[in-house]
């Protein structure tokens, strides 16, 4: 039976990330302005960014099917799933018995199946080209993603994300070198599952880089300001 005290800080955590997930990312471009000796927007930046586009119209293809127009939701529906399924605030929420690793990458790759399909929908060479470069990255990050939990998993016993999670907070501190290289690797993923910089640059618009902003060049208004949002709750997660 789920309990009220249960229920408000699974709520609780779900807001605070769709909430805090805008400023994550703002910081991480104001990191990145400061490695390049600029000053950069500022940490609420994104803020401004989505209540502009949502302020905007969304302007829709005449080839658009209703899956180019309910990509944006489903996507956006998808990343709050992935943040109600990590253990952020706590392990013993309602979510945890659904908590697992397999899950957590299986929404991850509904997210990009959807967002493909969508990108291929209008017909664009853009769209259809970063699709393509999208099932790519996927083919190959999703499963190393899956590695790295499962060498966590091993050490726990399970792989449920809220039970690895309690069992290495309580657990004897023990060097686990399985752990460090998983941990390099979970770098490496989270850069392609994020198009960052070296797999892709999300501030880029040059044909022979782009794959997120290729995928998402024909959306405006509130659609577009969805997918910006999703991005940065992906990030957080």
């Amino acid at each position: 039976m789920i309990s009220w005290p249960g229920l408000v800080a699974q709520l609780t955590e779900i807001v605070l990330a769709v909430l805090l997930a805008p400023m994550l990312l703002g910081w991480v471009n104001q990191c990145r302005a400061w490695l390049q000796n600029k000053s950069g927007p500022g940490i609420l930046q994104p803020y401004r960014t989505l209540r502009k586009l949502f302020a905007k119209e969304a302007v829709l293809a005449h080839s658009a099917s209703p899956l180019f127009r309910v990509m944006p939701y489903v996507l956006f529906s998808c990343m709050c799933l992935a943040a109600a399924i990590v253990p952020i605030l706590g392990t013993d929420l309602p979510f945890s018995p659904a908590a697992d690793a397999i899950a957590l990458v299986g929404i991850f790759a509904l997210a990009r199946v959807f967002i493909s399909l969508a990108a291929m929908d209008v017909g664009t060479a853009f769209g259809s080209l970063g699709a393509r470069r999208e099932m790519m990255v996927g083919f190959l990050a999703e499963p190393a993603l899956l590695m790295t939990l499962f060498t966590a998993s091993l050490i726990s016993h399970s792989t449920s994300l809220a039970t690895i999670v309690q069992y290495l907070a309580h657990a004897d501190f023990v060097i686990y070198p399985s752990l460090a290289f998983a941990g390099i690797a979970f770098t490496m993923v989270s850069l392609a599952e994020n198009a960052r910089i070296p797999v892709d640059n999300p501030s880029t618009h040059l044909e022979l880089t782009m794959i997120h902003e290729a995928m998402v060049l024909e959306y405006s208004g509130r659609h577009l300001a969805l997918i910006e949002w999703s991005a940065a709750l992906k990030l957080f997660v």
